[in-house]
């Protein structure tokens, strides 16, 4: 899987999003909407990725399969769905992980997308 990380860099399979307020948490964007307009699918709903690069600071980042973020969601289907920026031109609309929701992303197998 490391290797297919590497091949992704060249191909840009990626998307890139940061944590703006460097508090560990992670944010994951599913829908936005735009002034005046009714709230559409976006981010990790209409991803063509492989990865999800989430930048905690310049020098501390995390990377992982796109899927293997999907099936974390799906097996949580019980988080709950945060507006971001609601007063903003282009609010959003996903899930908001803290550091140990993001510790079991990472480590568990109930997340793994591969058979071992």
């Amino acid at each position: 899987m490391f290797q297919q990380f590497l091949e992704s860099l060249d191909k840009k399979d990626f998307e890139i999003k940061r944590d703006m307020y460097r508090n560990g948490r992670l944010v994951v964007e599913i829908e936005q909407k735009h002034r005046d307009q009714d709230w559409k699918p976006s981010g990790l709903s209409v991803t063509t990725a492989k990865w999800w690069i989430y930048l905690f600071s310049d020098d501390s980042f995390l990377a992982v399969e796109v899927q293997r973020l999907k099936k974390y969601i799906e097996v949580n289907s019980d988080m709950e769905k945060k507006t971001f920026a609601p007063r903003s031109y282009n609010p959003t609309r996903g899930y908001l992980l803290q550091p140990e929701d993001v510790s079991k992303l990472m480590a568990s197998e109930l997340y793994d997308t591969k058979e071992r």
